[in-house]
């Protein structure tokens, strides 16, 4: 995997970076952190294993579906009630999530096709789960990684892939691009 990034990449990242400070007010409502943050209505929550292993909050929330993209595997009862795809990936710079993004904007095209909602979920809910829904973002509902990420932003304000993710998520929508383009 590699980090060096070109000035291009360099300057995009500070962009990217600025999103996450901008100001954006006092929001009008303030979020309940024991719910996961609702990134696409009715279909796409964003949260940390807290709320994956919590039962009765998945079921009150109608989840059928989990994403899991943490180093921790779900208990029994999460993986016998619910379809849980579970990616071992650390929140390393090194690591190469990229390789991933084919088979989780897959899984989350599908349950977002039988109008099912799912939970995208890593430790902390910060970085890995973060990256795993951009690429899905830029893949079917923004334009830009920029675009996509200021969303992102204003549903779950912790949202921070690492810098060797965002790297990945840049040379990604670039490669969306070129493909768009042919």
């Amino acid at each position: 995997n590699d980090l060096k990034a070109t000035n291009e990449e360099i300057a995009y990242l500070k962009e990217l970076c600025q999103i996450k400070t901008k100001d954006r007010g006092i929001p009008k409502k303030r979020p309940n952190v024991r719910l996961p943050s609702t990134i696409l209505d009715k279909f796409l929550y964003h949260g940390d294993l807290g709320h994956a292993k919590n039962y009765n909050l998945l079921q009150e929330i109608g989840i059928k579906h989990i994403l899991n993209v943490s180093d921790i595997e779900l208990d029994n009862e999460i993986r016998d009630n619910f379809n849980v795809l579970w990616i071992n990936i650390g929140d390393e710079l090194g690591v190469n999530i990229e390789n991933y993004f084919e088979q989780t904007n897959k899984f989350l095209r599908l349950c977002q096709n039988k109008n099912e909602k799912v939970l995208v979920h890593c430790q902390m809910g910060v970085s890995r789960s973060s990256s795993i829904i951009l690429a899905y973002l830029i893949t079917y509902h923004f334009e830009t990684l920029s675009d996509a990420y200021d969303h992102l932003v204003n549903c779950r304000r912790v949202a921070a892939p690492n810098f060797g993710f965002f790297l990945q998520l840049i040379r990604y929508e670039k490669l969306l691009r070129e493909n768009k383009d042919k």
